[in-house]
Formats: structure tokens, sequence, C-alpha cells
């Protein structure tokens, strides 16, 4: 009994990290696509 409330808090915890981790990335990839944008403007 014991062991699955471990596995369950672990599960949760890792979920809330890969969240997190998704999240960064999300933001990082609009930036990417915020500055490709400005430069086709740019060369357009």
């Amino acid at each position: 009994m014991w062991i699955i409330i471990i596995l369950m808090i672990i599960l949760i915890g890792f979920a809330g990290n890969i969240v997190a981790m998704l999240r960064t990335i999300v933001k990082q990839n609009d930036r990417i696509i915020s500055l490709f944008e400005n430069e086709i403007n740019k060369k357009h």
C-alpha cells in the first residue's frame, strides 16, 4: 500500500517537472518565432 502512495507522489512530481519544462520550451519557441517573424518582415 505504501509503495503505491510513494509511486503516485513520484509520478505527480515528475509530471509537474515535465509541465514546467514544456512551458519553458514553449516560451523559448515563441521568442524564436517572433524573431523569425521580425526578420521576415524586415526582408519584405
